[in-house]
């Protein structure tokens, strides 16, 4: 059997994790206990910032073609993920800069690029303006202004609910540069302020908000407010599509906070019901406890195989990324959501608590968490946009020829196989909207036969697997169909059918992805991966609601998983497809 091998592309996060050492220390400046103390005092994370800088953590938020250390989306999921883990707010609040930054990443202005990159590595924070109170997501009705004179650029109007509004000190700020009805009547502009008339612009209160109390929450408001030409990104009229394409890579990498989140949200679980004594045993001997918390397990892995693969393809084939994302963006928040309440069912009246089991930071992450499903769009806009994708993936469905989705194999072996190296990224090729492909899915049928060749999989397990590799592929088919009588009614596309059939989307992509995951990395991450009983459980987890199957699987399969579960936990290591090893007590 394989023996565990862990990518080299994690070894900076295992590296960070001993440098902040155990959250569970009360003497760690980055623990539980401090984060719960801010955060009743609704104050900003300020010191454990200064770790971070310290650290250089600022510097990933940096390609490194610019001077930085950003090199591989993958790796900078999983730091991420390393943060977020502790706490929500530091890392929701410290990586907004790179929120701030995305937009000009992704554009073609070079010395910007260059002069963003200085910004940051002097530790100074980048917010984006992007919302406004009137319009929150609907962001061709926004009324901020930049009108062009002699001088410069004169900005007026207010942009709210701005993480790091106050704090930062440069914004990208979005803005329409004329009233016309169209995509390039906006702009995006680069503003610091030490450079502006104080009197010209104020900051908005501060809001108090359910979670992540202690984050920069609040707004700014422009009066006229004289900023130079230089101040424009790339060319005018570009502020809607960069901002819509750095959305593809935030999007994506948001999904490192749920990851995070539900790892503390389980491993506080975990280490209730061990420790807990009920009716003459553990309260994790209850058959019902014990459910709950291997089916968190498993959705984490699901949640892991989605949001690897998309960070992934963000190098691998940046073209798709306007779906990819967007499914990540819906897919993994919402999950997570339903795992972190499943959760608190087990911790009963302990969740609720601001104190007692470790401090309480179960019902902070409740808290923070529910934040992740908002920003950069919201779980609506998300599925909404998945909604229009599909529709126009099913016309190319039929269309596309056999030798166009066998070429889709190589990008999938190269975005799902872990060792295989990341090409550079290139995100002058991110698209507005998929051309037709979503290889995930696609080039699904062409698999089958690479299944049917495996030698070293147990029979039984390989035989359930190809089985739920057909249903998948039974119902895209189905799917597609319905998509083409639905086109021919009238009304069609305000249907709220659409909107399940998107739902249905995302949970056949995520078995998809999972499968992948085995696929490709079988020799690579130890043998709980490699026998697959995990993945038969996660494809059972996602397909069975949707074709209402009537069958058992094989105990053991559980019973397996729940030895991992618990070995991971002894060992203190991530609960991940990846089981990094996490800073010690």
């Amino acid at each position: 059997m394989s023996q565990l091998y862990q990518p080299k592309q994690y070894d900076n996060t295992e590296l960070l994790e001993e440098y902040l050492g155990s959250p569970l220390n009360p003497d760690n400046e980055f623990s539980f206990q401090h984060s719960l103390e801010l955060d009743e005092q609704e104050l900003y994370p300020e010191e454990v910032g200064k770790i971070l800088e310290k650290w250089d953590f600022h510097h990933y938020y940096i390609p490194t073609v610019y001077g930085g250390k950003l090199k591989s989306y993958e790796e900078m999921l999983s730091l991420l993920r390393a943060i977020s883990r502790r706490d929500l707010t530091v890392a929701i609040g410290h990586g907004k800069t790179y929120l701030g930054s995305v937009s000009i990443w992704v554009g073609d202005d070079e010395p910007k690029k260059y002069q963003l990159a200085e910004i940051i590595k002097e530790q100074k924070q980048v917010a984006l303006g992007l919302t406004e109170k009137a319009h929150g997501s609907d962001l061709v009705a926004n009324e901020f202004t930049a009108v062009e004179v002699e001088d410069g650029f004169l900005l007026t109007g207010e942009k709210w609910l701005i993480n790091n509004a106050t704090r930062s000190k440069a914004l990208t700020i979005f803005a329409r540069i004329n009233n016309d009805p169209s995509p390039r009547s906006f702009s995006i502009f680069l503003i610091q302020k030490d450079t502006l008339d104080k009197s010209s612009y104020r900051h908005l209160d501060k809001i108090k908000t359910h979670g992540i109390r202690g984050a920069d929450i609040s707004g700014i408001s422009f009066n006229q407010c004289l900023v130079p030409k230089e101040s424009l990104i790339g060319k005018s009229g570009y502020g809607l599509e960069n901002t819509l394409k750095g959305f593809q890579i935030t999007r994506t990498i948001c999904a490192g906070l749920s990851l995070g989140a539900a790892d503390t949200a389980l491993r506080t679980t975990l280490d209730f019901a061990l420790s807990r004594q009920l009716y003459g045993d553990s309260v994790f001997a209850i058959p019902y406890t014990k459910k709950v918390l291997v089916d968190a397990f498993l959705d984490i892995l699901i949640c892991d195989c989605v949001a690897i693969g998309s960070a992934r393809a963000i190098h691998v084939t940046p073209e798709q990324m306007s779906i990819w994302s967007a499914i990540t963006k819906y897919f993994v928040p919402t999950t997570i959501e339903k795992v972190i309440n499943n959760l608190s069912v087990v911790l009963g009246a302990r969740y609720y608590l601001r104190e007692s089991h470790w401090g309480g930071v179960f019902q902070k992450v409740v808290r923070d968490h529910a934040i992740v499903s908002l920003f950069d769009g919201s779980t609506l806009v998300n599925l909404y946009a998945i909604a229009l994708y599909i529709r126009h993936l099913a016309k190319f469905h039929k269309k596309t020829n056999r030798a166009k989705h066998e070429e889709s194999i190589p990008y999938l072996k190269n975005t799902f196989c872990l060792e295989t190296k990341l090409p550079n990224v290139h995100l002058n090729k991110l698209e507005i909207f998929s051309q037709g492909r979503n290889d995930i899915l696609q080039g699904l049928q062409f698999i089958l036969k690479d299944l049917e060749a495996l030698q070293e999989v147990n029979p039984q397990v390989l035989d359930k697997i190809s089985q739920f590799t057909n249903l998948i592929f039974d119902l895209l088919e189905k799917q597609n169909q319905i998509l083409k009588d639905l086109s021919a009614t009238k009304g069609y596309k305000e249907s709220p059918v659409i909107y399940d059939i998107a739902r249905q989307y995302n949970t056949l992509y995520a078995a998809a992805a999972c499968l992948y995951m085995w696929l490709y990395n079988r020799k690579l991450l130890g043998n709980f991966f490699a026998q697959g009983e995990w993945l038969i459980l996660c494809l059972d987890r996602l397909i069975t609601p949707l074709v209402h199957l009537q069958h058992s699987l094989p105990d053991y399969y559980r019973e397996n998983t729940t030895q991992e579960l618990l070995k991971l936990y002894q060992q203190n290591k991530l609960f991940s497809i990846i089981p990094i090893q996490l800073a010690r007590t």
